[in-house]
């Protein structure tokens, strides 16, 4: 994973050389806290980078790979916004005038707000931004490392999403046709939309949200999504992954696949008092925990058995017909972690497990229970739809 994202950092920053011939038109009357909007809607590619710098006297418009004699306001229309009876800038527009290719680089301060809409093109966040983000593409690739801001909102209707580092916010949304790569999101609420665009991975280190939704409309069955660490509440729903994998939960997880044959793979670190977890796919389903609280379980699938190691108050093993079998019981709370997988390919299995098997680096210090008032009754739902 880290390999990747190194390999793209190289290969984006190829694309805005020092080396190339530029012309530069200062933004020097740029403040903290201003508002920086950009915007290219012709059809020409125009790769847009966006680098934060310490001093007003560096701030600035820059085109590359661009005869210098031009005036850049030729090229791009330039509007300013005071606030009343203040000289400081609030708010600057940057509009491109005309059809033709165009390598742009924004030198801009550490905090600002920023709003790009690039029609075909590219976009990169260099380093550490804070402020309110909002990117939006027509065709075209959206990189960033590093953003901390109140709303970060990216989309782009034809390519993906790829965070190197870290975006932090109350609300943060990503939509993107391909995948979305994360290093680590942190947010209140977080939504995370894939379309129906090529078979594509989607990775994420660490989700730390109160709420967070993700949605694939991707029916190829053979798209994934892997998560390293979920810290509070995760809904999956989607129409067609092969599969699902997540190293660690600590919370609660919701996973809906409509599709056929969606395998799922997790493993909570902790489970304890009113908390309460679904999964319904049509693959197959493996599931460790370490509860600290027993919990009521519930397990749909073509056969279920229970391993030696495996505790509970009561249990019950309903059979609906040859291929198809309900298990219900209540799990004793354990000093070892259980493993639970229910497949479509015929069994359920209820056995032991390493304890941290699946663990990852992140957020490991920083784990917080879940409100109380905000969960259900402490329950495992895993349903397995096909018996083939």
């Amino acid at each position: 994973m880290f390999v990747v994202w190194r390999r793209l950092k190289v290969h984006n920053a190829r694309r805005f050389s020092s080396a190339s011939a530029s012309v530069v038109h200062s933004l020097s009357y740029l403040s903290h806290q201003s508002r920086v909007h950009f915007q290219a809607s012709d059809s020409s590619r125009t790769n847009v980078e966006i680098v934060p710098v310490l001093s007003a006297d560096e701030f600035a418009l820059r085109v590359l790979e661009t005869d210098k004699s031009i005036d850049i306001q030729n090229l791009f229309d330039i509007e300013k916004e005071s606030a009343s009876h203040s000289i400081d800038v609030t708010r600057v527009c940057i509009t491109k005038k005309y059809n033709f290719d165009a390598n742009v680089q924004l030198l801009v301060p550490h905090t600002v707000a920023l709003n790009l809409a690039v029609a075909n093109g590219g976009v990169i966040l260099k380093n550490k931004l804070e402020g309110d983000v909002k990117v939006v593409l027509g065709c075209g690739d959206i990189q960033l490392d590093k953003v901390r801001g109140d709303t970060v909102n990216l989309t782009t209707n034809g390519g993906k999403i790829d965070v190197l580092t870290l975006v932090e916010g109350k609300t943060v949304r990503f939509n993107a046709t391909e995948s979305v790569t994360c290093k680590r999101l942190m947010a209140n609420n977080a939504e995370i939309i894939l379309g129906k665009g090529e078979i594509s991975n989607s990775v994420f280190g660490a989700i730390y949200a109160s709420t967070c939704n993700f949605v694939s409309r991707n029916q190829s069955g053979q798209s994934k999504l892997r998560i390293g660490n979920v810290h509070g509440y995760l809904r999956v729903s989607s129409q067609g992954l092969e599969s699902i994998d997540i190293d660690s939960v600590t919370g609660a997880l919701d996973i809906e696949d409509s599709g056929n044959s969606c395998n799922v793979m997790a493993h909570f670190d902790s489970w304890t008092n009113q908390m309460a977890s679904n999964i319904l796919v049509g693959g197959d389903v493996h599931v460790s925990l370490h509860p600290s609280a027993s919990i009521n379980v519930e397990l749909h699938g073509v056969q279920v058995t229970t391993g030696k190691d495996t505790e509970f108050v009561n249990s019950e093993m309903d059979t609906l017909d040859e291929n198809y079998a309900i298990f219900t019981g209540e799990l004793c709370a354990q000093k070892t972690a259980k493993d639970m997988s229910s497949g479509s390919t015929g069994k359920i299995n209820v056995d032991s497990a390493k304890d941290d098997a699946m663990r990852t680096s992140f957020f490991m210090n920083k784990i917080t229970d879940l409100d109380e008032t905000e969960v259900k009754a402490s329950r495992l739902f895993v349903h397995s739809l096909s018996g083939d």
